[in-house]
């Protein structure tokens, strides 16, 4: 079974570098939109610990240029300001 991505899209399966890429951007934008229902909803169980760690996670992946899409992502989900 390969796995699948809620859009359809399946998971590269091998491939070096290029893949890992892939595979990081993707982690990168689900982590990303999962932190955003977390800060929309907070829900009970989020403690505070679990908040701070979810923001140093989300500060580690947009200071990381490689997953540019999970980025873009998440600035286009942001309110103007």
């Amino acid at each position: 079974m390969v796995p699948r991505l809620l859009d359809g899209k399946s998971l590269p399966r091998r491939g070096g570098e290029k893949s890992l890429v892939a595979q990081f951007e993707i982690v990168t934008e689900a982590f990303l939109e999962l932190f955003e229902l977390l800060e929309e909803y907070a829900p009970i169980w989020n403690t505070e610990q679990h908040h701070k760690r979810a923001l140093n996670a989300r500060r580690i992946l947009q200071a990381n240029p490689s997953h540019a899409l999970g980025s873009e992502r998440h600035r286009a989900s942001q309110p103007c300001e």
